[in-house]
Formats: C-alpha cells, sequence, structure tokens
C-alpha cells in the first residue's frame, strides 16, 4: 500500500466508525428529524479526520521516500474526495431505504449532498491551511470551528424539538427550488463540487511546494 496512503487512512476509517457508532445509527431508526441534523455532524467529522491525519504526519519521514509534493497532495486530497462520498452515499442510501416511511423527501437528498459537499470543501480548506500555516498553528482554530458545529447542531436539535416554527435546513427556499428537479440539481451540485474541489487541490500542490521549499 501506498505509505502516505497508510499513514492517513487509519484516522478516516477511525473516525468513519465513530461517527456510524455514535450518531449515523439513529438515520435509521430515529422519528425526529434525524435527516436534518446528524448529516451536519460529518463536516466535524471529516474536518477532524484532516487534522488528526496531520498532526500525526512525519514529513520529514515522507521526504525520504520517492515521492513528489504533487504526489502527496494528490493521495490524501483523493482519500478525502473518497470519504467524503462515503459519508454522502451512506447517507443517501439510508435517505432511499426510508423513502416509504414519511421521513424523507426530494428536498432531503438535495440537503444531504449540499451538506457533504461543504463538508468536503471545509475539509480541503483545512488541509490547505495546515500545509500554509502548520499544524500548530491551524489546530486551534480547526478545534474552534469544529467545537462550534459540534454546539450549534446540537442546539439545532433541541430547537427542532422544543420549538414551535423553528427554521428547518432542509424546507428553505433554496433547498426547495433544487429539489424541484432533483436529478439535475444533484448532478450540477457535484460537477460544481468537484470543480471546486480540483481547484483548491491545485492549490494545495502549490502552498505544499512553497511550504517545502521554505523548510
Amino acid at each position: 500500500m501506498d505509505p502516505i496512503l497508510r499513514r492517513t487512512l487509519v484516522w478516516y476509517l477511525l473516525h468513519l466508525m465513530t461517527y456510524s457508532v455514535t450518531l449515523g445509527r439513529f438515520l435509521l431508526t430515529e422519528r425526529w428529524p434525524a435527516f436534518e441534523v446528524l448529516p451536519l455532524f460529518v463536516t466535524v467529522w471529516l474536518t477532524s479526520s484532516v487534522l488528526f491525519s496531520e498532526r500525526e504526519e512525519s514529513y520529514a519521514f515522507l521526504r525520504t521516500l520517492p515521492v513528489t509534493d504533487r504526489a502527496i497532495v494528490r493521495t490524501k486530497f483523493r482519500l478525502m474526495l473518497a470519504m467524503g462520498a462515503v459519508y454522502w452515499l451512506a447517507m443517501e442510501g439510508i435517505a432511499l431505504a426510508r423513502g416509504d416511511d414519511g421521513m424523507v423527501g426530494p428536498e432531503t437528498h438535495v440537503y444531504l449532498t449540499l451538506v457533504s459537499v461543504a463538508a468536503l470543501l471545509l475539509a480541503a480548506c483545512c488541509q490547505i491551511g495546515i500545509w500554509r500555516f502548520g499544524a500548530p498553528a491551524v489546530t486551534p482554530v480547526v478545534l474552534t470551528f469544529m467545537g462550534a458545529g459540534f454546539l450549534l447542531a446540537v442546539a439545532h436539535t433541541f430547537s427542532l424539538k422544543y420549538r414551535a416554527n423553528w427554521p428547518i435546513l432542509t424546507r428553505l427556499a433554496v433547498v426547495r427550488w433544487l429539489a424541484e428537479s432533483a436529478w439535475v440539481s444533484h448532478v450540477v451540485l457535484i460537477a460544481l463540487a468537484l470543480l471546486a474541489f480540483h481547484g483548491l487541490m491545485r492549490i494545495g500542490v502549490r502552498v505544499k511546494t512553497s511550504s517545502e521549499a521554505h523548510l
């Protein structure tokens, strides 16, 4: 196995497992708006995978291997993309399976895609930030973001359960508009996300190369 992939994959798999066990399982069973809240935590989990994998990374070791900065960036971004797709496909699969019990509508599928795209792009920005400023400098910022995201998702959960007429994200006007042509909106959203992600990967190559040049 690719040494970069071997050193990084374990964190992504570990975080995927913790999400599945602690939160993801409720998508299968809960009657309250699970699909409204639980996808929000994906951003926290995917970003934490990037952060923890980078904190354990040894670029002094990687420089002893016959790999270029471009190869390192592409491997890490492809892994990030693959795991983001796993989260999205898992949620979409459960949503499709629960389509007959009144829990899921066209808006839900669009919402899942939007949240997954946001999580992927934020994780990519986190990765670039670590390469640009270093893990020690970026860690407090990312941890603060993760904590704020977690608390906001929890607060949204309680608001949905105990406050009438609280705004529901899956019913926002933009989500409902996109849901009117669900398959087209999915294709457009995914295409735009992949384009943006590719652009961030190219930026990552430049940032990684310039950062290494100063070490």
